[in-house]
């Protein structure tokens, strides 16, 4: 007779027990212990920069062959700072999270939004979805923000934890040095969740061009400040993720391709909600039928549409901040008001976006890299940054809020 086998069968039931009350002590939502996410943004960083202008940009290039990454990001249209910035935080399109342009109207409000008047855009009433930091700060997760598109409003209750006024002024140094103070804080007070956003190729790509030289030091610059902060965070022996984003790209774009609108309408008629790269416009009269007609006289780089007749791939129904008519330039096209062209015309600018998102030239780029992400250079096809929200809320283990996106990206990239 084998005496062992009994007092066996006692200790691993009793090493059983153990583990079970062992369990059992955890919280009941108790997730495995996850390293922050840094989402940092190069504003108008088109897709083809870092083959463009490569010599400038080799730290995205080795994130990028390290780690993994799309062919391109697609923005949505209007393909302007605001709506996609907020997009890529909430996972919803424009008509949906309620920033449908840079500026535009609300026929409720009776006012219109404007994005760089922060009296104005701080205001919770435009803001609609729930954009990441809301979410992770719902589901008991700390975040920051270092500049973002929303984040100076409370949306839904909550601001992010770490947060400040947009100061266009502010240094980078003094900036990194706040990320990393965030990064470098004990556990339960460390951010889940911080954005980082980065203007400069933005201003140089209006300014000059997107193959300029200047636009090629603007890249540098931005370049050396990512290698900079990832560099700092190592050294630190902080463990991160990393996304690096933009919202939209660049087009190359001439005075003598602008089409005046005061020559087509009677502007004491119209309300124009925008011009620029897309032209916004609610007849006074409520004539739209008499607007369609006197648009029907602009060039054919023109095309003029009513609200409901926009293309589906733009996503724009379903909310009156939508003006009843646009027009839609092709890519390097832009119709202006003379009141605004007037002031820039000895300076006009050289790059503009807010096109159809269909022209290559309006993608950005979309960079994952650190523990979580798929690594050795993996490429993905371009994909609408729509998608990105799920990706951030998988990598950081919250459930996302109900969205327009899917998990495309979060099968492709997350490991």
């Amino acid at each position: 007779m084998n005496t062992r086998r009994p007092a066996f069968r006692a200790v691993l039931w009793f090493a059983g027990l153990i583990a079970l009350l062992a369990g059992c002590a955890l919280p009941p939502n108790a997730a495995p212990a996850r390293v922050p996410l840094l989402l940092i943004s190069l504003d108008a960083f088109r897709w083809d920069y870092p083959t463009l202008h490569s010599e400038d940009t080799p730290r995205l290039r080795e994130l990028a062959r390290t780690g993994a990454s799309a062919a391109s990001l697609i923005p949505v249209f209007p393909s302007n700072t605001f709506a996609n910035h907020y997009t890529i935080v909430t996972g919803l399109y424009p008509a949906h999270h309620g920033i449908i342009n840079n500026r535009f109207f609300d026929p409720k409000l009776g006012r219109p939004f404007v994005y760089n008047v922060t009296p104005i855009s701080s205001q919770s009433v435009w803001w609609r979805g729930e954009p990441i930091w809301v979410t992770a700060g719902r589901q008991g997760r700390i975040s920051a923000t270092s500049f973002w598109p929303g984040s100076e409003a409370v949306i839904r209750g909550r601001r992010p934890d770490f947060w400040k006024p947009f100061d266009l002024k502010a240094k980078f140094e003094d900036r990194m040095e706040e990320l990393v103070g965030w990064m470098k804080l004990p556990p339960d007070k460390r951010p889940a969740i911080v954005t980082f956003y980065l203007e400069l190729t933005n201003a140089a790509g209006h300014a000059y061009g997107p193959a300029s030289p200047e636009l090629g030091a603007a890249a540098q610059t931005v370049d050396r400040q990512i290698g900079t902060l990832l560099d700092r965070l190592q050294a630190e022996g902080v463990a991160f993720n990393v996304m690096v984003v933009s919202d939209h790209g660049m087009a190359d774009v001439a005075l003598d391709r602008v089409a005046v609108v005061d020559d087509y309408l009677d502007l004491t008629k119209v309300q124009v909600d925008f011009d620029e790269s897309v032209l916004g416009l609610r007849p006074l009269d409520g004539d739209v039928d008499g607007l369609l007609r006197a648009l029907a006289k602009l060039p054919p780089h023109y095309r003029v549409y009513r609200a409901a007749d926009l293309p589906a791939r733009f996503h724009l129904s379903g909310t009156d901040r939508i003006p009843p008519v646009w027009v839609v330039p092709d890519e390097g096209w832009e119709i202006y008001r003379k009141s605004t062209l007037d002031p820039v015309r000895a300076n006009f600018h050289k790059g503009q976006h807010g096109y159809d998102p269909a022209y290559p030239s309006m993608h950005g780029i979309l960079i994952a890299s650190g523990p979580s992400f798929r690594a050795g250079g993996l490429v993905v096809d371009s994909v609408e940054n729509v998608h990105v929200y799920n990706l951030m809320c998988a990598a950081l283990g919250l459930k996302p809020a109900p969205n327009d996106g899917d998990d495309r990206l979060v099968k492709a990239l997350l490991k």
